[in-house]
């Protein structure tokens, strides 16, 4: 009945003003006249998405503008293959492929090439990562294996976040939104030049969020509030020669309502509200220099500073990365990529009773070198990819990640390509050494229950086999078909270790521990679509379908209770439908159709969700936009992750006010 209701509501309105445009149809232009869409993410090198041999998807700058989205998470909804669950008001699942969590550990997330993904509970800090999303020109989404040139930890899939040059945000930018869970959002932008070869961009944004409510109508402490700053320079210094310069900082307050245990004695548990504070900044710069016709070098580098202080651990997580890839682009057809790498981390960790880690500081370093080599053969129809990635880490030592691609590009309406890759997932830092309360019960005596980490965990490993297909028969319309099975090993599992007795500290208790280990297995296989269909120059409609399976098997020594519960954190069905389309008198229409099924762990039942925004120009210089989210019902789409509870999403309605001059 929704997707009926959906489907009458756009063709009502687009018959209404189905005659109001006259530009020319899609259908008669030709495909050498409208371009490519270009990737860089794949390998490391500029190269037409329809032709590259992995599952790739690409969030250009108008979706994320008639999508109505305020946050990242909310963006990366609409690509399949990517699940997204949002936890409360500042906390997401995000993930690929499975094993969906709050510090999902399988997806590696970049930010103009540079690692956002915290090395301390492997997974990202949605919370922080609130960029303008007026400066991103694209996010590049793989899904899939990417550890042969990305390293460790890109297992399941990359995000790869690319913001615009800065000659492509010249001018001044204002933006004001303020909605029913927004309580308001400012921002402001500046562009100019910098002499005759370099430009520059500044901009700073303001935000409050408020909290969310849970299934019993009750109000959660799960609102937010930070200050953020950026620039960006990027100097041409010839034609072949480019240096880029970036840095920014932020300082907000996360709420979040949690439980944990913070005594040895009885009442174990303590709940309550607490207001985390984060502020953090970076520094990276870029070197990009053609040396000839036939090569080209890059060199990142960047350091990074996150501190985040709650009631049980204070942690402060420093990282330097020095990265480098020099490109042979033709040597007979041979197209070869290597590089090196050296990142150094260190976190300075003050924890509690509830939370701690030995030692409480640490430096960690990873060196890394990739060999790439693209094998043009059948005049350039049929392209041979093999390489790998290998790195020496302080956790595991020696890991290796070699992958072999093949894609077969016949015509420029057909692409069929396949992949066999292996990749893996280092232990983190909590990991490795931490010592976690989870829960407490008193029965004659004092007990209380801990997962250490003892130094004794390896790293996880993929698997995989991928398959794809994508097929453009018109210029409006493509299809692209993305199938995988993935095999995992030395999947992390808690067990089980005898008791013994304490009385540090006082009083006197009994530990029941757990330790980190690898005794667990699994397969996981599916089927990723995604189709394009632009009838008309001012009507745009995109449909994605995930299905996703799930097996996890325990060693028949693992006295494990958690990992077989990760099968029921991802849905097995997911569905969208988003339409665009461009009114007469500068009037947009956009909306968003969404089904996610159920997650059986977390007993989350199936939902569908329908967004709707107006989008209007009255001026050049002005857009105005009204944004109606989840318009259907509030839903819980995750459950409650490590003591912290989950709230609904409620409905939502924004506002928003784009001055540029």
């Amino acid at each position: 009945i929704v997707f009926t209701f959906y489907l009458y509501l756009t063709f009502v309105v687009f018959s209404e003003f189905v005659h109001a445009k006259t530009e020319p149809n899609l259908l008669e232009l030709e495909i050498e006249e409208l371009g490519e869409v270009i990737v860089t993410s794949v390998s490391k090198k500029q190269e037409p998405l329809f032709s590259s041999a992995s599952a790739v998807h690409v969030i250009t700058q108008e979706d994320i503008r008639r999508s109505g989205a305020i946050t990242l998470p909310e963006v990366l909804r609409m690509v399949p293959g990517i699940e997204v669950s949002r936890i409360d008001g500042n906390k997401w699942a995000v993930t690929a492929r499975g094993f969906n969590e709050l510090f999902a550990n399988k997806l590696l997330v970049l930010m103009d090439g540079r690692s956002i993904y915290t090395p301390l509970f492997s997974g990202v800090y949605w919370d922080v990562q609130d960029t303008l999303l007026e400066n991103i020109e694209r996010i590049e989404v793989i899904r899939g294996s990417g550890g042969a040139l990305w390293g460790a930890n890109a297992v399941n899939g990359i995000i790869n976040i690319i913001t615009k040059h800065a000659k492509d945000s010249q001018g001044k930018l204002v933006t004001v939104q303020t909605g029913t869970q927004e309580s308001g959002e400012a921002a402001i932008r500046y562009g100019d030049k910098l002499g005759e070869k370099a430009h520059f961009r500044a901009n700073a944004k303001y935000y409050n969020r408020g909290s969310f409510e849970n299934s019993l109508d009750q109000i959660g402490a799960d609102g937010s509030r930070a200050s953020k700053g950026d620039f960006r320079i990027d100097w041409e210094l010839s034609e072949s020669n480019e240096i880029t310069f970036q840095g920014g900082a932020y300082s907000g307050e996360s709420d979040q309502r949690r439980q944990a245990v913070l005594t040895t004695s009885s009442p174990f548990f303590n709940r309550s509200d607490e207001e985390i504070t984060l502020n953090g900044g970076y520094v990276q710069a870029h070197l990009g220099k053609t040396l000839e016709d036939s090569s080209e070098v890059e060199m990142r580098i960047f350091y990074d500073q996150n501190r985040r202080d709650d009631r049980v651990l204070d942690q402060t997580i420093n990282t330097f990365d020095l990265d480098f890839h020099h490109r042979l682009k033709k040597w007979g057809n041979h197209d070869i990529i290597w590089g090196l790498g050296q990142r150094m981390i260190w976190d300075e960790l003050k924890g509690t009773f509830s939370f701690s880690t030995t030692p409480e500081d640490r430096l960690t370093h990873i060196t890394s070198t990739f060999i790439q080599d693209e094998i043009s053969l059948l005049e350039d129809t049929l392209r041979l990819t093999i390489g790998s990635k290998f790195e020496f880490n302080s956790m595991t030592d020696f890991e290796y990640q070699p992958n072999i691609r093949l894609a077969w590009h016949e015509s420029p309406k057909h692409t069929v390509w396949g992949a066999v890759s292996r990749a893996v997932r280092t232990p983190s830092r909590v990991e490795d050494s931490q010592n976690l309360v989870f829960t407490g019960f008193f029965n004659g005596q004092n007990n209380i229950s801990t997962i250490f980490g003892d130094g004794g965990m390896n790293s996880e490993n993929l698997l995989a086999f991928e398959l794809g297909y994508r097929f453009k028969p018109e210029e409006n319309f493509s299809i692209d078909i993305a199938t995988f099975f993935n095999s995992y090993d030395d999947i992390k599992t808690v067990e089980s270790r005898s008791s013994f007795s304490s009385t540090n500290p006082s009083p006197a208790h009994t530990v029941n521990p757990s330790v980190f280990d690898n005794k667990a297995e699994g397969e996981a296989y599916g089927a990723e679509v995604s189709s394009k269909w632009k009838p008309y120059n001012f009507w745009e409609l995109n449909m994605g379908f995930t299905w996703f399976k799930m097996h996890l098997h325990l060693d028949p020594s693992s006295s494990d209770t958690f990992t077989e519960n990760l099968e029921g954190n991802s849905p097995e069905y997911r569905f969208h439908i988003r339409s665009y389309l461009d009114l007469s008198h500068n009037v947009e229409f956009d909306s968003s159709l969404y089904y996610v099924d159920a997650l059986k762990n977390s007993s989350i039942d199936s939902y569908v969700r329908l967004d709707l925004r107006v989008g209007w120009k009255p001026v050049d210089p002005i857009e105005l936009s009204l944004s109606l989210q989840n318009l259907l019902e509030s839903h819980s789409e995750f459950g409650n992750q490590n003591g912290i509870f989950a709230s609904e999403v409620p409905r939502t309605v924004l506002g928003k006010l784009t001055y540029r001059f």
